[in-house]
C-alpha cells in the first residue's frame, strides 16, 4: 500500500465510522506506540488487546497501517477531532491512556516523551497538570528529554545516569499521589516481587497495609470503568494496565 493509499484509507475509515472518537483514540495510541520507530512486544500485546475490543477488524487494520508511519494529515485529522469534541474529563483520561502506552515496554524514549508533551498541549493540560497525570500512572516524575545537542546529555545517557532533578517536571507537593517512592516504569519481564513493588511504587520494606493502601489508591485511578466514556478501545487499554496492577498486588499479598 502506498503512502497516498494509506492516508486515504485512514481518512475513509474516519469519515465512514459511526464512532469517530474511538477511531481517533486508536490512531493516537498507535502513533504513541510506534513513534520511536518500533513497537515493542508489550506495546504490540496492548494493541492486540485493543483490536479484540473493536467490532470491525478491518477498521483497526487501516488505522494501524496509517499511524505506524503517520502522515501529517492523518495526525492532524485525529488530533483536531479529539481537541474539538472531547470534554475536559475525557481529555485527561486520554492523557492517562497515552502515558500507559508510552511506558508499556518499560522505558520512555525521547520520541515518546516529545509526543506526550505535544498531546498534553493539544489536550489543554499544563506542564504541571500533565506531570500529575504521568505520576499517577507511572509513580515517577515526568522527565524532560534534555538537549541531545549537549555533550553532557550524551555522557549521562551513555553512563546510565538519571536525569538531574532540574530535568523533571513534578506535580507539586499537593498534587502527587501518596507517600510511596517514585518508581521507574517496569521493564518487560515476568512478575516477581521486585517488579511488583515497582508496579505499586513501593520500597522493599513495605508492609501489607502499605501494599493494600497503594493498591486501593491506584486501582481507583486506573479502573477500566473510568474509561468507558472513551469507548471500547480505551477500556481495553486500561484493562491491561489494571490487570498488571492486580497481578502485582496478588503477588505481594500472599
Amino acid at each position: 500500500m502506498t503512502t497516498d493509499e494509506t492516508a486515504q484509507a485512514f481518512a475513509t475509515v474516519f469519515r465512514a465510522s459511526e464512532h469517530k472518537q474511538s477511531v481517533c483514540i486508536l490512531a493516537v495510541l498507535t502513533w504513541v506506540a510506534g513513534c520511536d520507530g518500533r513497537i515493542g512486544p508489550r506495546e504490540q500485546e496492548l494493541l492486540d488487546k485493543i483490536s479484540q475490543a473493536v467490532d470491525d477488524p478491518a477498521e483497526l487494520a487501516a488505522i494501524e497501517a496509517a499511524l505506524r508511519r503517520p502522515e501529517a494529515a492523518d495526525l492532524e485529522l485525529a488530533c483536531r477531532y479529539l481537541k474539538n469534541n472531547m470534554d475536559r474529563a475525557g481529555k485527561k483520561l486520554l492523557a492517562q491512556l497515552a502515558v500507559t502506552m508510552a511506558v508499556q515496554d518499560g522505558q520512555l524514549t525521547v520520541s515518546e516523551n516529545l509526543v506526550l508533551q505535544f498531546l498534553a498541549d493539544l489536550l489543554g493540560l499544563s506542564p504541571r497538570g500533565f506531570a500529575k497525570v504521568y505520576q499517577q500512572v507511572t509513580h515517577q516524575p515526568f522527565p524532560l528529554p534534555g538537549d541531545p545537542s549537549s555533550g553532557d546529555w550524551w555522557r549521562r545517557r551513555e553512563s546510565g545516569k538519571p536525569a538531574r532533578a532540574a530535568e523533571y517536571i513534578t506535580a507539586g507537593p499537593d498534587e502527587g499521589g501518596g507517600g510511596e517512592r517514585e518508581a521507574a516504569p517496569v521493564a518487560d519481564e515476568p512478575m516477581n516481587r521486585a517488579v511488583a513493588l515497582q508496579v505499586l511504587g513501593l520500597e522493599g520494606s513495605a508492609s501489607r497495609e502499605t501494599v493494600h493502601k497503594a493498591y486501593r489508591r491506584l486501582a481507583k485511578a486506573r479502573h477500566p470503568d473510568r474509561f468507558a466514556p472513551l469507548g471500547p478501545a480505551a477500556v481495553a487499554t486500561a484493562s491491561e494496565a489494571f490487570r498488571r496492577l492486580h497481578e502485582a498486588y496478588q503477588l505481594l499479598s500472599t
